[in-house]
């Protein structure tokens, strides 16, 4: 009998990615059962793709943006309750080819019920290895290095959320993604929780395009350091900068919750994003509170979320 296999997708505000994805997810070799959307709230008329009308797709708009962290908890909440054997996680700027789930569940970890999920290599539209989509967690996460997927299946210590292959059962064993994080980290994390249940391991062979990469942008500041230290850092700008702060206050979290870490450790994590804001981002003095008290929302597991729309208020309004 063959796998049976459900997609989760969460999509905002970008019909014309989602169409792509809905499309490669849909033509797949190895079919896909049902694909759950979610959709945060869009508003650029996603809800009108003809691909959400295929009979395979089960599509829920959420009535307000609850991140990227609120819309994964929701498309694997329905994913993991469909009767299946596979639950695809991606996001609405992921295509994968036609033979990349055939690649994931032919790989051997596949059949070994040890393995809580399989993860394809994640490439740039121009075929480059994102080396950052793979790795370990020590104290950080650390990019799996590219010799890796000259072979084997490696374990990893985590996988971003594009085109992971999560184990029905697995995911059934944990909770889904903290919808409290908003945005950052929230893969990481469901990551570090899937590991206590069983293995996460590449699939070398298996290839997904990821074409929304970054949101970094380059200042002088950022020009000149990357230039003197030979780093490839970008800055952030300003009106994206809510990404930051709920990424800060994740990690520290992340680190206290998993990793034991002291409010002396924690200071000196939370020193180290206001170096880079220093050192990289136009109007950093602006940013240093906000990295404060995200530090210490973080330490305290408060999560507060400042919504993209209502940061871009404030910056309209001068309120920083």
């Amino acid at each position: 009998m063959p796998d049976r296999v459900v997609a989760a997708v969460v999509t905002y505000n970008r019909a014309a990615l989602l169409s792509e994805t809905l499309r490669a997810l849909l033509a797949q070799e190895h079919p896909v059962g049902r694909v759950f959307v979610v959709d945060n709230a869009s508003t650029d008329g996603t809800s009108d793709l003809p691909e959400l009308r295929d009979d395979r797709v089960v599509y829920e708009r959420l009535e307000q943006n609850l991140g990227s962290s609120g819309g994964f908890a929701r498309a694997v909440d329905l994913a993991r309750a469909a009767d299946a054997d596979w639950v695809w996680v991606m996001d609405d700027d992921a295509e994968p080819p036609h033979d990349a789930l055939t690649h994931l569940l032919a790989a051997p970890p596949a059949a070994d019920p040890s393995t809580a999920a399989l993860c394809p290599a994640v490439v740039s539209p121009d075929g480059s290895l994102q080396l950052g989509a793979r790795g370990h967690f020590r104290g950080r996460p650390v990019a799996l290095a590219e010799e890796a997927y000259a072979g084997g299946y490696p374990e990893l210590g985590f996988s971003t959320f594009v085109g992971i292959l999560v184990r029905s059962a697995a995911a059934r064993a944990t909770d889904p993604p903290k919808p409290e994080f908003f945005i950052w980290a929230d893969d990481y994390e469901w990551c570090l929780r899937l590991r206590r249940i069983g293995a996460l391991r590449l699939v070398p062979e298996s290839r997904i395009v990821h074409k929304d990469v970054g949101h970094g942008v380059e200042t002088r500041r950022a020009r000149f350091f990357n230039r003197a230290l030979g780093w490839s850092y970008g800055a952030t700008a300003y009106d994206g900068f809510w990404r930051n702060i709920c990424g800060v206050r994740n990690y520290v979290w992340i680190r206290k919750t998993y990793e034991g870490e002291s409010a002396a450790g924690a200071a000196l994590t939370v020193a180290q994003f206001i170096v880079k804001a220093l050192m990289y981002d136009e109007r950093p003095l602006r940013r240093v509170p906000w990295i404060l008290r995200a530090g210490l929302d973080g330490r305290l597991g408060v999560f507060h979320n400042i919504s993209p729309a209502e940061w871009r208020a404030r910056v309209q309004r001068g309120e920083w």
